[in-house]
């Protein structure tokens, strides 16, 4: 794997948060602290998916929280928006069981308040 993947993720990811509204403000992780991105990007690099640096894993952490909270992951039924943000991932070029992964590690450390919703 080549860090071009990481970058083919995030703009895949990047691609569908405008799509679908995610860049709108007031949401994801802009109070970050770089402890958070080095937690992210060391989750990544143990899940064997390549990064340049931990600014660049944040970018696809904070994405994919974009994704979650603009799609309504914490509405009522959040499960067409976790399984859409998995596709997104897959499609990417993860494997869905990494893209789970990623999904999880990025709900972890960046927007908790979607843990819940990540199934089991």
């Amino acid at each position: 794997m080549s860090s071009r993947l990481t970058t083919r993720i995030a703009a895949s990811v990047f691609a569908a948060a405008a799509l679908g509204g995610a860049l709108a403000t007031g949401t994801g992780t802009a109070g970050a602290t770089p402890q958070q991105d080095e937690q992210f990007a060391n989750i990544l690099t143990q899940l064997d998916i390549p990064h340049e640096n931990p600014e660049q894993a944040a970018l696809l952490g904070n994405h994919i929280c974009r994704l979650l909270a603009e799609n309504g992951a914490g509405g009522p039924n959040p499960v067409p928006v976790v399984r859409g943000v998995v596709t997104t991932l897959t499609n990417g070029g993860l494997q869905k069981g990494q893209a789970v992964q990623v999904m999880r590690a990025s709900a972890a450390v960046y927007c908790p308040q979607f843990g819940s919703v990540m199934g089991r």
